[in-house]
């Protein structure tokens, strides 16, 4: 009891000066910070947007004011060209590729908002050192892209693949205890063979096939070019600017400063405005249009609040996704909701929770849901209870399946020189323990469950999208589509980006064609007294979870999950 007692004190300790330390930080950055003065926007600017590392869609995690600046995300660069479509003093936007890393989802919007600014009247240049597949695929949507002397062009092809441990798994005595629906449920594969399965590979061609199309289609549509030129362009792999400009996948070879020489006035000021300070002027005019609030849903699904985990990266965490719901449903100045989701899927328990929720807010105002990457498996599971979804044409979607199971670590602990021993009661108490593998009738009783659980999902599918089950089932089993082909195949209603989804929700809503709306995004931008709870929440969890652990007998549970396509 005593060393029960000490290990929840120096928990309790630990979190609360660690609070201490990081409100410290906070107030001396607060102090030290100081007004550069107002962001001035020439005549004849160009809106500088500068892509490196990975784009996120929206910022879901807290982050500390003052010392932590809001990440620059996928919506806010969306949202600034097209107000630097309706802004008089932007002519061009200058968009910079520094190797980003984005999918073919987000990619696409890009391309579409390029696409409204360039229908303005207006001009989109692109600098870049390195063009990839989709480096190429977004650059091309613009009216002049430019490339240094020793930049290249890189296009060597698109591949679908994993990392398979089931030999690895061999040596050391781990056996994989796992049931899956379907066999296009290809997550669980890595943990049970060595290679890919018959149908993992017709569903990884038929979606690369999906993908390899529009890039092709687009590129050669947008560069004014022959299929047959641009394929042999690809053919060659790698190609140098000079190669480049001679296939006409570019129009110049020049210096970064060079591209952004025009942009330097005659009395020295740059006029390229750097998009993360341009988001955050004023835009007049809007303040008393009607609202329609965008809830961002972005990572692996689990219970809790959103949050970061070193093993799967951001958490799409249930209780905050609801309670966000919940706010924009009782708030009676929004009209209507946007779900975005870039999300691969997770634990279908906090998957169902949070779907139940898009139904509740749907029953007060209408819900569209925003298809970003991906919103496979459990990110499907989260949408499909919606008034209207919409993806992107690259969207991942579907993987309408579930994989359970645990790794049996009996052999490993053998070679370790590790024993477990046990006092039990019940008829199955081992069905989730790492020890020992399943016996026949514990199989059979997590494969009949399994079913049932996977019988009630398609059931409310098909009630849900006008469906029969039947039909549900030949699009599940774990297959999984590009938006397109889920358009085509009804488990999605249209194609279209985050603009479209605004559109559609303030037609639901009643609200008239072009008419003005304002969006408010959820979560909510948080402050420091929202980050310190967030904190002190985490840290308060953990002192739980080390008391908690010091007064139960060990076991090991592998959680039910649906782990994504």
């Amino acid at each position: 009891m005593l060393g029960r007692f000490f290990r929840l004190l120096l928990a309790l300790l630990v979190s609360q000066i660690l609070l201490f330390l990081l409100f410290l930080v906070a107030l001396g950055a607060f102090l030290m910070s100081r007004d550069d003065g107002p962001t001035v926007v020439h005549r004849h600017s160009a809106l500088g947007v500068h892509l490196s590392g990975e784009l996120i869609e929206y910022p879901t995690l807290p982050v500390l004011p003052f010392v932590n600046e809001v990440p620059l995300s996928q919506t806010h660069i969306l949202e600034c060209i097209d107000r630097a479509r309706r802004d008089e003093h932007i002519d061009v936007v200058l968009l910079e590729l520094d190797a980003p890393i984005l999918g073919w989802g987000m990619a696409t919007e890009l391309r579409q908002a390029l696409g409204r600014f360039r229908d303005s009247g207006k001009q989109a240049w692109v600098y870049a050192d390195y063009l990839d597949e989709v480096g190429l695929y977004l650059a091309s949507a613009c009216d002049s892209i430019f490339v240094p002397p020793h930049g290249k062009v890189m296009l060597g092809g698109l591949a679908l693949g994993a990392l398979y441990y089931k030999g690895l798994f061999d040596k050391v005595g781990v056996r994989a205890n796992i049931h899956r629906i379907g066999a296009y449920k290809s997550a669980a594969e890595p943990y049970t063979r060595s290679g890919m399965s018959e149908e993992a590979r017709d569903n990884a061609e038929w979606l690369l096939d999906a993908i390899w199309q529009e890039f092709q289609t687009a590129v050669v549509a947008d560069r004014d070019i022959e299929a047959a030129d641009f394929e042999a362009a690809v053919a060659r792999g790698t190609l140098q600017p000079g190669e480049a400009l001679e296939a006409r996948l570019v129009d110049g070879v020049r210096q970064r400063h060079d591209v952004r020489q025009p942009f330097r006035g005659s009395d020295g000021a740059d006029h390229i405005v750097d998009i993360a300070s341009y988001r955050k002027l004023p835009e007049g005019g809007l303040h008393r249009a009607p609202k329609i609030a965008v809830v961002h849903a972005r990572g692996f699904i689990l219970g809790g609040r959103n949050a970061f985990n070193p093993l799967v990266g951001t958490i799409l965490g249930e209780s905050s996704v609801v309670r966000d719901l919940e706010s924009a449903a009782d708030d009676d100045g929004v009209e209507a909701i946007v779900l975005r989701v870039d999300s691969p899927g997770g634990d279908i328990l906090a998957s169902d929770a949070i779907g139940h929720a898009v139904e509740r807010a749907r029953a007060s105002k209408p819900v569209v849901v925003s298809m970003v990457d991906v919103a496979a498996s459990g990110g499907y599971m989260i949408s499909y209870r919606a008034n209207r979804i919409v993806a992107l044409p690259t969207t991942i979607t579907g993987s309408i399946g579930s994989i359970t199971g645990k790794l049996a670590m009996r052999g490993l602990y053998d070679k370790l020189g590790l024993r477990k021993d046990f006092v039990t009661r019940g008829a199955y108490p081992f069905l989730f323990s790492d020890y020992h593998e399943w016996s026949a009738r514990e199989e059979s009783l997590i494969v009949r469950q399994h079913w049932q659980d996977y019988d009630l999902w398609i059931a409310d599918i098909a009630a849900h999208r006008d469906m029969s089950a039947a039909e549900v089932d030949s699009l599940g089993r774990g297959r999984v589509w590009s938006g397109e082909q889920a358009r085509e195949q009804a488990l999605v209603d249209e194609i279209g980006d985050l603009q479209r989804a605004v559109e559609v929700a303030a037609e639901l809503a009643g609200l008239g064609p072009g008419e003005a709306v304002r969006r408010v995004h959820y979560p909510k931008e948080a402050g420091l007294l929202d980050v310190l709870e967030e904190r002190s929440a985490y840290f308060s969890g953990l002192a739980e979870g080390w008391a908690r652990a010091a007064r139960l007998p060990q076991s090991t549970a592998w959680a039910v999950l649906d782990l994504g396509w």
